[in-house]
């Protein structure tokens, strides 16, 4: 009886350890970041939000719902870690029919070169030694930084 016992705790606890050092989202210690883009006075949609963190700060992403919000997630987990970003905010056109195979003919026109979207934003949010958005996400409270973008 006594070897069950050991048995069933030789496995229990590192199964235990495991989960517990696997279950990253409590782990990474995010904290809700969410905003509203809007570019001269009007909201923007479907636009790319990147906040990159200074030093082991991981990368948060979303992308703007019809309402121009955004809601950060870092490797799936929802929120931002704590720490300093700069923040980048793209947009580009939507090109129908851009995601369908070209002709042999179409691409020869274009020397093989994919026709490159148009940035429908000013292109300093879109570089991280150009952009003017800084922003610190903080522990324990929900962070909210509307992003108000001009020429």
């Amino acid at each position: 009886m006594q070897k069950l016992a050991e048995l069933v705790l030789a496995f229990i606890i590192p199964i235990a350890v495991l989960a517990v050092g696997c279950n990253r989202g409590g782990a990474l210690g995010t904290a809700p970041v969410v905003g509203k883009v809007t570019y001269k006075g009007q909201l923007v949609t479907n636009a790319t939000v990147t906040f990159i963190g200074e030093g082991d700060t991981r990368t948060a992403v979303s992308v703007t719902d019809a309402s121009g919000v955004y809601r950060l997630k870092t490797l799936d987990i929802a929120g931002a870690m704590p720490g300093k970003y700069t923040v980048l905010v793209s947009q580009t056109e939507h090109v129908p029919g851009n995601d369908q195979p070209v002709s042999m003919h179409e691409a020869a026109k274009n020397r093989g070169k994919a026709r490159e979207p148009k940035q429908l934003l000013p292109a300093k949010y879109a570089d991280p030694a150009k952009t003017p958005l800084k922003y610190e996400v903080k522990a324990g409270q929900t962070n909210t930084f509307d992003l108000q973008l001009a020429d």
